[in-house]
């Protein structure tokens, strides 16, 4: 799967050539954004692992603009009906509708597959991640253990 989510990004499964710049684009992220999306470097070593094993329970994509990652999602627990899903917008590229690109691409590819739906969670106080679940057709289903905000994206079969 490639396709285009906004002007000059292109959205596409994650390959092996991808290291350095998803690297790069955890390297570069900002201390709000690696305190909603990489606390303990959790996603970032969940998406570093692709490149030592392929992570066959999951599945991993990238939103790319003139060779930058500018953009990363995957899913786990791939074998279930409604696998957990995680994205993130490099800073600097926020706001530029790349993250209801990428959400709506995935969202597309898991319903076509015949899931069920998808599942994340995020902080209460990340507002503009709980805007972009919210518009995209996410409900809150309440709290994780985790304290953070569980939702639910459910697919028409």
């Amino acid at each position: 799967m490639s396709a285009a989510i906004a002007e000059g990004i292109v959205f596409r499964r994650m390959r092996p050539a991808d290291r350095e710049g998803v690297q790069s684009f955890f390297d570069e992220m900002g201390p709000e954004s690696a305190a909603f999306f990489n606390v303990d470097h959790g996603n970032e070593k969940r998406v570093m692992a692709f490149f030592a094993d392929g992570k066959p329970d999951h599945r991993f994509w990238v939103a790319e603009a003139g060779g930058d990652i500018v953009g990363l999602a995957f899913i786990w627990d791939l074998f279930s009906m409604i696998p957990w899903f995680g994205v993130a917008v490099r800073d600097g590229w926020q706001g530029r509708h790349i993250g209801t690109g990428v959400v709506n691409a995935v969202c597309e590819e898991c319903a076509a597959e015949g899931r069920g739906g998808l599942l994340l969670r995020t902080a209460e106080t990340n507002r503009a991640a709980r805007a972009l679940y919210e518009k995209c057709g996410f409900e809150q289903l309440g709290r994780h253990p985790s304290g953070e905000i569980l939702y639910l994206k459910r697919f028409t079969l």
